[in-house]
């Protein structure tokens, strides 16, 4: 009996191809953070004004990036008052879609609550953390960028300031536990993103249209999630899924601070594939482990098969085996098992 698995059908816009390879990014980024410091979840966002501007004048988001990180660590210190030889550990990310697919610009980040000094590894505890003040550092940030580079006139400028006297939302929420496996899942949560093919509750293919479910509210205290659902052609969702895409070879995980390096050492590890790459499987398609026979629930052996070789392995397969709830059976052997 034959599993083939193919590694990927090397689709950018397939959901699920996606999905177990953002899993070993996340796999990555757990080993980067540090679990023994203490670590916020923080979301930047910006206001749909700012957004639909930033859209109507074709300006790339993604210098959101550095400027989160860079309010964040300015703020850190201000408030600790020590110099800039103390750093956070700062990991992330720009999502360009709202939950509805909307164009929604907003940082994720997974930041450390202290700062540490890398070369004495002094620790400098932050016990407090001014979230409103922040909003204002932010707003300002970005105002002042966009009207450096001349994407805001000063009347705009002006407006955006005046509009939002709060500052621009910024929301923080503390990582619970000090595990890796708490951080790693709020890792995976940030890296996965988009969306995911488990939020598509129907396609009418008569009429050409998708529906699908996505988190519409939720509750600040009791932290309960309202979802609401949206029907659209299914030539909008694609051309939605299209735009919003990342380039093909961006890098959209960032690393600043104490992470840096890290960061960089963690790429170099060896990691072990085939357990990783079941891992991926198994959280990605939803299905028991892909490396168990299913007759004898012993570990099947595993070959790599380059693409250069594929189409001839099929080929083979096919002649000497037929197909059944996506495995090989040889044919010459008994049937398989009932239910199949």
């Amino acid at each position: 009996m034959v599993l083939a698995v193919p590694f990927s059908c090397k689709s950018r816009l397939c959901l699920s191809c996606y999905r177990k390879r953002l899993f070993g990014w996340s796999i990555h980024l757990s080993k980067v953070l540090n679990p023994a410091l203490l670590h916020f979840h923080v979301v930047f966002t910006m206001p749909g004004k700012l957004a639909d501007l930033l859209l109507a004048r074709k300006i790339n988001p993604r210098f959101l990036n550095l400027l989160a990180a860079r309010v964040y660590a300015k703020r850190q210190r201000a408030t600790a008052v020590v110099d800039e030889a103390f750093k956070p550990g700062i990991l992330s990310t720009v999502h360009l879609a709202g939950n509805s697919l909307n164009f929604n610009p907003h940082v994720h980040a997974i930041a450390t609550r202290d700062l540490v000094n890398p070369e004495t590894g002094e620790l400098k505890e932050v016990n407090f953390m001014p979230y409103q003040t922040i909003r204002y550092d932010w707003q300002r940030a970005i105002c002042r960028f966009l009207r450096r580079r001349r994407v805001l006139s000063k009347d705009e400028y002006d407006f955006f300031l005046k509009k939002y006297p709060k500052g621009f939302h910024v929301y923080f929420q503390r990582i619970a536990g000090e595990t890796s496996d708490v951080i790693f899942k709020t890792a995976q949560y940030i890296a996965f993103g988009l969306f995911h093919n488990s939020q598509i509750e129907n396609v009418d293919h008569e009429n050409k249209k998708v529906t699908f479910r996505f988190k519409s509210h939720v509750d600040a205290q009791s932290r309960e999630k309202t979802f609401s659902s949206i029907t659209m052609p299914i030539h909008e969702f694609m051309a939605r899924m299209l735009f919003f895409l990342p380039d093909r070879h961006e890098k959209s995980i960032r690393y600043y601070g104490i992470y840096v390096r890290p960061a960089k050492v963690a790429a170099t590890e060896q990691v072990d594939k085939i357990s990783l790459w079941a891992a991926g499987i198994k959280s990605s398609f939803d299905t028991p482990n892909p490396m168990a026979c299913p007759l004898c629930r012993q570990n099947m052996r595993t070959y790599t098969i380059f693409a250069r070789d594929a189409p001839r392995f099929e080929k083979r397969l096919r002649s000497r085996y037929f197909l059944a709830d996506g495995y090989f059976y040889l044919k010459s052997t008994r049937a398989p098992p009932a239910g199949s």
